[in-house]
């Protein structure tokens, strides 16, 4: 099979043998897989990414510098069952997964950061037969792969407690960003306010339902949201050194902030700023199952408006190029991965 492989930042395309599925497992065809801010996180800075994951044991488990098959935000196609599987799916039917395989020896695999099996960035993979949801008649196979992010952007703001009385303020409108725009909308929260820099991104957060756009460079959105009277809440999803101290200086009193976005640098705060402003911090991480089955829901019932979030469809020659491209975000969105496609 053809796949896009990784290692320490270079990406070229490769053959490799079709997975071939264990017990409780099944092998899949790739229909759609998205490129995530983590995916250019590990290739940007796989140094940094490595040591942080050894260190915390989390769930971003790319531990080795070998060559991997990126790709978890991923919708396929059942092909096969591996020995003790239920199948209860029928092969032909496109399906969803939270990114993990789940061994017997408890040794689970992160799908898309290990480099024992590969991810969505390849014609093939293998899942776990009880992780598998089917997707609903008459969805897209490129739609149902939004589900991974946005349940990223569901569980945010769940995270968030919001009782309905508050301002939301959205720094950062990538692809994290709007999957948090989306949620809320969906949710009936606001005003919602849409921070970027970039003037495309702003154009898909006022896509994705976002009550007003910021550009920081000319408008102050502490200010806008202030306007709102209510109490603000804060999703920083650019993920920077310095972003969490700059919220601390111009953020209004009792502000929460719950930080989506991924820093893998070494930060800095000022501590005392914060607590002069009494202000509250949720950081966040993923989804739980419940989460990512209601994200696939809310997709087929059209809860979450997914038309305007994938801006790009390629193929696995273009990957290499997507992401040096992706350091541009006047034209992007969410990309897509196709490997049917040339």
């Amino acid at each position: 099979m053809r796949a896009v492989m990784m290692e320490r930042g270079r990406l070229w395309v490769d053959d490799l043998p079709i997975p071939e599925p264990g017990p409780g497992e099944v092998l899949v065809a790739t229909q759609a897989c998205g490129i995530c801010g983590s995916d250019l996180h590990a290739a940007r800075y796989t140094e940094d990414f490595v040591k942080t994951s050894i260190e915390t044991g989390g769930a971003f488990k790319l531990t080795t510098f070998d060559p991997v098959v990126m790709g978890h935000e991923f919708c396929a196609e059942l092909i096969d069952h591996g020995p003790d599987t239920q199948k209860n799916l029928r092969s032909g039917q496109l399906i969803c997964s939270i990114p993990v395989l789940l061994r017997e020896d408890h040794k689970h695999l992160a799908v898309g950061y290990s480099n024992k099996v590969p991810g969505g960035f390849g014609e093939y993979m293998i899942l776990s037969e009880r992780m598998l949801l089917p997707v609903p008649d008459g969805i897209p196979a490129q739609a149902a792969a939004l589900t991974e992010p946005l349940a990223v952007g569901y569980h945010a703001v769940n995270k968030a407690r919001l009782a309905g009385d508050e301002a939301c303020l959205v720094l950062g409108c990538g692809p994290v960003g709007l999957a948090v725009i989306t949620a809320l909308k969906a949710r009936g929260a606001g005003p919602v306010v849409g921070v970027d820099f970039s003037t495309g991104r702003r154009q898909f957060a006022a896509g994705q339902g976002a009550d007003s756009v910021c550009d920081p460079d000319t408008e102050n959105p502490y200010a806008l949201a202030e306007l709102a009277n209510r109490r603000l809440v804060i999703f920083e999803c650019v993920g920077i050194p310095g972003m969490i101290d700059d919220i601390f200086a111009h953020t209004p009193n009792d502000a929460h902030i719950v930080v989506v976005g991924v820093c893998l640098q070494t930060d800095h705060i000022r501590p005392l700023v914060a607590v002069n402003k009494e202000l509250s911090m949720q950081f966040v991480l993923g989804y739980t199952p419940e989460e990512f089955r209601h994200s696939i829901v809310c997709i087929a019932y059209g809860q979450f408006d997914v038309t305007g979030l994938v801006s790009h469809e390629i193929g696995l020659n273009g990957v290499a190029e997507v992401f040096e491209a992706l350091r541009d975000p006047e034209r992007y969105a969410k990309v897509i991965i196709d490997p049917t496609l040339e």
